[in-house]
Order: C-alpha cells, then structure tokens, then sequence
C-alpha cells in the first residue's frame, strides 16, 4: 500500500510525523511524507520520502492528515474528504485531556501524552501494525560522528512565535555561565531571525544544521523544531516551557530531557493569565543553568555506563 501523510509545517512536525512514517514502512508500506523543506534531508530518514507541497492524491491508496490550520492543509484535507473519505484518517494534534475538538475520534490523542506517545499508540492500536514503535525515522548517517564535541551546547533562543521565547538578555546571560562553567555554547538562528540574533550561527543548508546538531553534547531552548532533532539525535535537551500542558504534550521525546516551566507563584487565571504571557518573569537564568548541570552530569554518567556495559542508555 502507498501512504500519504500530510505532516503541519514546522520542523518538529516533520521530524515527529516520521514516526508514523517509520511504523508504516517496517509494516511494509510505501510512505511519502509531505512537507515543505524537508525533503533536503531525505539522506537521514532511509526508506522514507518527503516531498514538498502540493501533492498528487491520485498516485496514493491511504492518507493520513496531521491536522493544522493553514491554507495549503485546509486544501488537502477538502480534497481528501470530499474524494477518498473512506481512505483518510485525520490525526488532530492537541494538548488538551478533552475530546471534544475536531477529529479526537480518529487518532483518539490522549494530551496527557507526547504526541510521539500518541502516534505510537495509533499506530499499535487503531492501525493494528504489528511492529509498531514509538522510534523517529531519523537514522544518522554513517560518515558522521554522534556527539563529536561533548561540550558544546546548542542554544536555539528563537520558536515559531514570539509568546514562546524565552528572553533575550536572559538567553545571554545563561550563555555566559555555560562558558565559565567550561561548555561551548553556540546560538543558531534563521537567517530572518539574524537582525535580533547577530550571536547567531546560520547554516548555508539543513543538511549542515543536522550535522552540526548531530555532532554537539546538548541543547537548550525554547518550544520549538530543533529541541526534537537534538533528542532524535540523541542529545540530552532543556526546554523553556511556558505551561505544563504544552510540556507534557510536546517536549523532546527521545533522548534524555528536561522541561523548566515559570514558577508556580504567577497566576493564570480568567482575566490575569500571567503564566502564559508574562511567563519569562518566573523563569530565572539560575533555575535553568542548574537545571541544564543536573541533565548534563546524568547523560554523562549513562554514557559511562554504556560503555562499561553496566547500562544501555
């Protein structure tokens, strides 16, 4: 059978869709995932297709939608439920416990789980794969040395909106202390997000982000695509987070991570949501540096015992 799926436009969407991907080629599928920039990488996801937009829907047998609001998605899902509704399955990515949000019953996503969790369980339970895991599609390639520069910390100060980022003088701040504490912190950017960013290292081609991603010890940052290539490339992560909800739903899955979210004192009320909108405040550059020592000190030591064969991290 040849599969569909149509990933949101974000680079952690592409990297977590490719979990679905991954399930249905180890099941004997053909898989093309959709998206618009991630075809530039297809070295790093064997067996898997992207393609970027728009899509031939005549050439598929099955297609699965990961539901967004966005122009180009509105069209593929018209066009997908008005000719093949018997063939479409439409996965609705949404932090919530609810089920009462458009097409729950499809997917049936549970909030209280990564949505990396949740495909897993799709896959296992609604699709029936008998392979089924919970693993990204992204493999490594070969020529490449995983971790190559332990020290180096990868600061991604930037997400796809401004409410998500933590703050500038603080990102500054904690790169300072990473340095006195003997790490290489490097910030990397969008070459739009360079004028605020002048730090910022911008890479010619994705292909040499994954590497230089690939090769370093760690990554802190906002909610955002990069913190989930890191985990896929094995690199212990830090997200800053402004809810719990958001947290649960979307941290880095699959390496070792932590989340810091704004002390509990801001309030968040109907009328007074400081939590979430002024959520920088309760989220000191203390808090993270230690937070970020106590993963990096644990990653070491299971990459020890890795090596000494007592664990297999």
């Amino acid at each position: 059978m040849k599969c569909a799926i149509f990933s949101c436009l974000g680079l952690g969407d592409g990297l977590i869709a490719s979990v679905l991907g991954r399930n249905l080629k180890e099941n004997g599928h053909e898989v093309v995932i959709f998206h618009p920039f991630l075809n530039q990488v297809e070295r790093w996801f064997p067996g898997i297709s992207f393609r970027p937009f728009p899509p031939d829907l005549t050439e598929f047998d099955r297609y699965f939608v990961i539901y967004e609001r966005s122009p180009w998605m509105q069209a593929v899902l018209d066009e997908c439920l008005s000719k093949f509704r018997a063939q479409t399955t439409v996965l609705n990515p949404i932090a919530t416990p609810n089920t009462d949000y458009p097409f729950w019953e499809e997917g049936r996503f549970d909030g209280n789980k990564t949505f990396v969790e949740n495909l897993y369980v799709f896959s296992r339970d609604i699709l029936k794969l008998p392979h089924a895991s919970d693993k990204s599609g992204l493999v490594i390639p070969s020529e490449i040395t995983p971790r190559r520069f332990p020290q180096r910390v990868i600061i991604h100060p930037t997400s796809s909106r401004p409410g998500k980022n933590w703050s500038r003088h603080k990102f500054l701040r904690l790169a300072e202390k990473l340095k006195k504490g003997g790490f290489d912190p490097v910030f990397t950017v969008g070459p739009k997000e360079q004028a605020e960013w002048p730090e910022g290292k911008i890479f010619p081609s994705l292909d040499e982000l994954f590497v230089f991603v690939a090769e370093s010890g760690a990554m802190i940052g906002n909610d955002s695509g990069i913190g989930h290539l890191a985990s896929a490339c094995g690199l212990p992560t830090l997200t800053l987070c402004r809810n719990q909800r958001t947290a649960d739903f979307w941290h880095p899955y699959w390496a070792q991570s932590e989340v810091c979210l704004p002390s509990g004192w801001l309030p968040n009320i109907k009328g007074m949501r400081w939590r979430d909108e002024k959520w920088q405040w309760g989220l000191s550059v203390r808090r993270v540096y230690s937070t970020f020592l106590s993963l990096a000190n644990r990653s070491t030591s299971e990459r020890v015992d890795s090596v000494c064969g007592k664990k297999t991290s």
